[in-house]
């Protein structure tokens, strides 16, 4: 048995949680993926994450590092009724604070997300509606009933609960139960991959994989994506209009090379046992199987350990 423990015990203040959660969202928030707005500034009265969805959702988090009260909740509530009143160019103009040299948010969500001319949305579609997630070292009894509250009136808020942990060998472990909009908690930690290669905006870098036998990613942050894959995962390269096109085992090495002159703007794993398809597996044969609506814009999603095998099994009978 693992000891429990605090972050303070650790020496870990908020913002070090909150870079955790900015690096990982995707991995808190089952089958979502969200582009953070911004993080909180220091001495401002504001939300500690605020993040979109690709369909313009706001995700607006508070992060506590203590177990949870009710005026947390109360909080939260209150940056709602602030944020949730934001137009486009308000969020934008917030954006432009932690992201200078940007464009536009528009521009910037519609290539975060790899949005085509059929899904991408427009200034109206952003903050239409807004999900409330409280994150905490352990929840007390009137935050959860206030949480009950709130939610059976149909507003959209969870807690998501940390909790640290000591080894013997004094390392220091946080579980966090994953939010996701269909079950409270996740059971098991996805590790098998599937990599959209971007082939139609950079044909080259795609053939750069499948040449080299390898999975990769450029610039922030979708580079950083590569970092999640562990020795011994299955990796699946998707070739955007046709499907499944090579797999192979990551080695849980990542090389950080040069990319068009910039130095370290591309991340790869080389892959064991790296194969070409003889024909694609299409998008549509890998939901039929796994009874599952993938969302391949995305750079890298995780697949679970049952699905992942459904797919390597079908590839391994029907296209080599």
């Amino acid at each position: 048995m693992l000891k429990r423990t605090n972050l303070k015990n650790v020496g870990w203040r908020e913002e070090d949680l909150e870079e955790l959660l900015v690096q990982n969202l995707d991995r808190l928030l089952d089958e979502q993926h969200l582009m953070p707005l911004f993080t909180e500034r220091k001495f401002q009265p504001e939300p500690d994450i605020l993040a979109l969805d690709h369909t313009g959702k706001l995700y607006i988090f508070e992060l506590k590092r203590w177990k949870s009260k009710d005026d947390n909740l109360l909080q939260v509530l209150k940056y709602g009724q602030e944020y949730g009143q934001k137009s486009y160019k308000d969020l934008e103009n917030i954006y432009f604070k932690f992201n200078p040299d940007s464009a536009s948010l528009i521009q910037d969500h519609r290539e975060y997300f790899k949005l085509d001319s059929e899904s991408e949305i427009k200034e109206e579609h952003f903050n239409q509606h807004q999900q409330f997630l409280i994150v905490t070292d352990g929840t007390d009894f009137k935050t959860r009933r206030a949480i009950n509250y709130w939610k059976e009136t149909g507003l959209d808020i969870e807690a998501i609960v940390y909790r640290v942990y000591t080894t013997d060998a004094n390392e220091h472990l946080i579980e966090f139960n994953t939010y996701s909009p269909s079950q409270d908690v996740i059971e098991h930690e996805p590790s098998n991959f599937i990599l959209n290669t971007n082939y139609k905006r950079n044909p080259d870098s795609h053939q750069d994989m499948m040449k080299q036998g390898k999975a990769a990613a450029y610039y922030h942050p979708w580079k950083n994506k590569i970092q999640r894959i562990q020795k011994g995962d299955k990796v699946f390269l998707y070739q955007s209009g046709k499907g499944i096109v090579a797999m192979g085992i990551g080695t849980g090495v990542v090389n950080k090379e040069e990319y068009h002159g910039k130095t370290n703007e591309e991340y790869n794993m080389n892959l064991e046992d790296f194969t070409i398809l003889k024909k694609p597996m299409a998008a549509k044969k890998m939901k039929e199987i796994t009874d599952s609506n993938f969302m391949f814009n995305q750079t890298l999603f995780s697949v679970d350990k049952e699905k992942s095998d459904l797919i390597w099994k079908h590839i391994k009978e029907n296209h080599m």
